[in-house]
């Protein structure tokens, strides 16, 4: 081999291992996009189950996986006659229940959503200690008119990381039932 043959030899070589090493960093991008594709579904979609994590993601990941991890639920239902807050793990096990009725209210009281919440709310912030910095998730059910103040109330003194609201009255797209003719 000549001097000339060996030059363009060591400058094939040489862009060889260039491209080579673009290719590897287009494989490295494209990976990590399909984590970040990953986690903004798990975060969107199944927010309660991020602690199992996906497959494509390492166990390196600590930092991320503990970002997007939810520890406790905060289940505020109003129904038509009655108040209930539940308190649950991310694995769905109950770890507190109150209702209106377990406060002592009777009746109609017992819709009074402001002053039934703030005193459930009295009871949170007394019994349970252990929710105190930890990352919740907040359910509302049933909860369209009264969700700020709710919000406002609890990120005083909880770590709110999520908030879900859930109607589950019929509006505008259900059927009413069908009427009965009267026989005569």
């Amino acid at each position: 081999m000549n001097n000339l043959q060996k030059k363009k030899f060591d400058s094939n070589f040489d862009l060889n291992k260039f491209f080579r090493g673009i290719r590897l960093k287009k494989q490295y991008i494209k990976t990590l996009k399909n984590k970040i594709v990953s986690v903004n579904d798990l975060k969107v979609k199944n927010y309660k189950k991020v602690s199992f994590m996906s497959p494509s993601l390492k166990k390196s990941d600590s930092l991320l996986k503990e970002d997007f991890l939810i520890k406790y639920i905060i289940d505020v239902t109003f129904s038509r006659t009655n108040t209930f807050v539940h308190v649950m793990d991310f694995s769905g096990q109950l770890k507190f229940f109150c209702s209106a009725g377990t406060l002592n209210y009777k009746g109609k009281s017992k819709k009074a959503r402001y002053s039934v919440f703030r005193d459930i709310y009295r009871v949170l912030v007394s019994k349970l200690r252990f929710l105190k910095g930890q990352p919740v998730a907040l359910h509302l059910k049933n909860v369209s008119f009264a969700k700020f103040w709710i919000i406002k109330l609890l990120k005083k003194k909880f770590y709110i990381k999520v908030v879900r609201n859930f109607i589950t009255y019929p509006y505008n797209g259900c059927r009413k039932r069908k009427m009965r003719r009267k026989k005569f």
